[in-house]
């Protein structure tokens, strides 16, 4: 298992198609964010298959739940999502699914507020004109 690293602010600076910047520490790939009670634990994760599903979404399943879990899908949303909604639904999980651009920034703002939230995103490509 990766190393997680804890910090009390993991804002994303970057992102590209191979990984994320946060809290000026760069993690390869998918990233997930968890647990705002202790310190936020940040680390690389390798996802299930090409797309977020449920074996992905364990990993915020342990006590004390997020109130949101901000979902970074990659470049664009392909389609709705519907199965990933009713997976959030059935393991009691509420969830943002955004393309990888709009949940770096929802994710910064909403840590910002002092939110309870976590995160869990795919790299994209990051737009050239573009800012997190």
């Amino acid at each position: 298992m990766p190393k997680t690293h804890y910090t009390a602010t993991p804002m994303i600076t970057a992102y590209d198609q191979d990984g994320f910047v946060i809290d000026n520490v760069r993690f390869g790939g998918a990233v997930a964010v968890v647990g705002a009670e202790q310190g936020f634990g940040v680390r690389a994760v390798a996802l299930q298959g090409d797309a977020i599903g449920a074996a992905d979404l364990q990993l915020f399943c342990q006590p004390p739940l997020p109130h949101l879990i901000v979902l970074g899908v990659g470049e664009a949303m392909t389609h709705p999502f519907y199965d990933l909604r009713n997976t959030l639904g059935e393991l009691g999980l509420s969830g943002e699914i955004l393309p990888t651009s709009a949940a770096c920034r929802a994710w910064n703002l909403l840590l910002s507020e002092g939110r309870k939230v976590a995160l869990l995103a795919r790299p994209a490509k990051r737009p050239a004109t573009r800012e997190v």
